[in-house]
């Protein structure tokens, strides 16, 4: 019986015939006699697929890690990010939060928001803190391309200030690497206090905001030795007493008759703005959050300091359990021992900022 001959094929149509596999695969096939009957007419040929590239395609790697120096001034560069929104609203009812990072200091600024069209609100406000406070104005504000940022008001505002928007590419958030990896790390941190805590979700702004503050006084790997706080103002902050979020406290009741109860027990949620004698205070009975004076430390969070320490970021005085408030704090002294909350564990180990 007459051999049949080998049909020749062009390795194009064998692509298309073989559900679009390599040419590569195709040229090994045919060359080893793993399969039979066909023998390619152009074996050294290249082709262009036009299916395989629009069915194929897929994003451009991306680095993991953007190397690239810090800014030589405070106001150089500022990153931006903006999440939301939550699923579960604060207790101001608030689902959105911004965050401006400094590219120098890599301080951070957070603003909670109800809606995402307050971003240019927060903006101006923390533009008017760096102006007024650090003399600095802003070059270059880097975010992503979403609306909240490219508006016409946004957009105008940033020329009348003479700066300049780097915006990110569309679908491509990871080149906002800055805001994007803090926010991350937010996130872990804010279900780290809540469950520690055994508080309501609804406080996920307050703790978002304490934990904004510890990473300010914390280090960063790009740092190193150096914390935010230290390389914006530049001293080194104290942390001594400073409490658990979340642990209980007893606050004064404030009105009450002569032979009842003076004092509950609330929930400490951060100092309010950074004054050592407000306190923001969680009220799970009322749901609600007021600022107090006349707080005192459970006995189990105590640590006795007996040296002085210096006026800025000195945490609030805190009398024993059972013994009487003092008249004014206000007035007291810095110099003098005082009671304090000690520090456990407001962090998990695993998070690096």
């Amino acid at each position: 019986m007459a051999s049949i001959p080998d049909e020749q094929v062009d390795i194009a149509i064998m692509h298309r015939c073989l559900v679009q596999i390599t040419l590569d695969s195709i040229q090994k096939m045919v060359k080893r006699g793993i399969v039979e009957g066909v023998q390619l007419i152009d074996n050294s040929a290249t082709i262009t697929c036009k299916a395989c590239k629009q069915a194929k395609a897929t994003h451009k790697e991306i680095q993991k890690e953007h190397k690239a120096l810090l800014s030589d001034a405070l106001s150089e560069e500022i990153h931006s990010d903006v999440q939301g929104p939550s699923p579960i609203p604060s207790l101001g009812r608030r689902r959105y939060y911004v965050m401006f990072t400094n590219d120098f200091s890599c301080h951070t600024w957070l603003t909670s928001m109800r809606m995402k069209d307050e971003t240019l609100t927060a903006y101006r406000a923390y533009a008017a803190w760096l102006s007024t406070q650090h003399g600095a104005k802003i070059k270059w504000l880097h975010s992503d391309s979403r609306g909240e940022y490219i508006g016409e008001v946004f957009s105008r505002f940033l020329a009348e200030q003479g700066t300049e928007q780097r915006l990110t590419m569309h679908d491509t958030p990871q080149h906002n690497g800055v805001g994007e990896s803090l926010n991350h790390c937010l996130i872990e941190c804010m279900h780290t206090f809540l469950i520690q805590a055994t508080l309501p979700k609804s406080l996920w702004v307050e703790a978002a905001h304490f934990i904004i503050w510890l990473k300010n006084h914390s280090i960063t790997r790009v740092l190193g030795d150096a914390t935010l706080h230290e390389h914006l103002m530049g001293h080194k902050p104290n942390l001594a007493g400073l409490p658990e979020w979340g642990q209980r406290v007893w606050v004064h009741a404030g009105k009450s008759l002569k032979l009842g109860k003076h004092a509950a027990l609330m929930h400490w949620i951060s100092y309010d703005k950074g004054s050592s004698h407000a306190h923001r205070i969680y009220w799970l009975v009322i749901w609600s959050v007021t600022v107090e004076r006349n707080v005192w430390f459970t006995a189990n969070f105590t640590t006795v300091y007996t040296l002085p320490r210096p006026m800025h970021n000195q945490p609030p005085t805190s009398p024993v359990q059972g013994t009487p408030p003092p008249t004014d704090t206000t007035a007291s002294s810095p110099d003098t021992s005082c009671i304090t909350a000690a520090m456990d564990a407001t962090t998990p180990s695993n998070i690096e900022w």
